[in-house]
């Protein structure tokens, strides 16, 4: 009898030990998951933002990375479609755009991620639109580069782009 409850009690052991590492591997790689997801549509997000607000496309693309709200408050996107944008005067035909991740965070209890990207647009080329030929413009205007914290938020499609904060204090050395 002595053997047997030591026995029993080795393999109690063994199957708990064995238990919590299946459950930090399959937290582990649920975290990866959920990073590598955030990480992609932040990134594609707001380089599609740039793209629809630079050359005007149709912007229902951006349904795909962003909340309904987030878009419907977005300054930047609507005067991307006024005359008071400094691109509504060129066809742009291309830009570089890059993205370093400073760090993110994801809570699993709220279903939220946190992030801080810095964004960076430069070679923005393209020409003056044919009806504004005739009028005098200068040169296209950079993008000012910036550093933003991200909100996201996981609806029933996955994760959501549903705020951005810019850094106010973000000085552009990158130019």
């Amino acid at each position: 009898m002595k053997y047997l409850r030591r026995l029993a009690a080795f393999a109690a052991k063994k199957l708990v030990i064995i238990t919590l590492i299946v459950c930090l591997a399959v937290y582990a790689f649920y975290l990866a998951f959920n990073y590598a997801n955030s990480y992609i549509i932040v990134s594609e997000g707001l380089q599609k933002r740039v793209d629809v607000c630079l050359t005007r496309e149709d912007p229902a693309v951006l349904n795909r990375y962003f909340t309904a709200e987030f878009l419907d408050s977005d300054p930047v996107l609507a005067a991307a479609f006024s005359e008071s944008s400094s691109y509504w005067f060129y066809n742009i035909s291309s830009f570089d755009y890059d993205l370093k991740l400073e760090h993110l965070r994801w809570s699993p209890f709220r279903g939220t991620v946190s992030c801080v990207v810095t964004e960076y647009v430069s070679d923005i080329s393209g020409s003056v639109k044919s009806e504004y030929a005739s009028t005098d413009h200068p040169s296209i205007e950079a993008w000012k580069s910036g550093r933003y914290t991200v909100t996201l938020i996981r609806d029933a499609k996955g994760w959501k782009i549903a705020g951005l904060k810019q850094d106010q204090l973000y000085k552009d050395t990158e130019s």
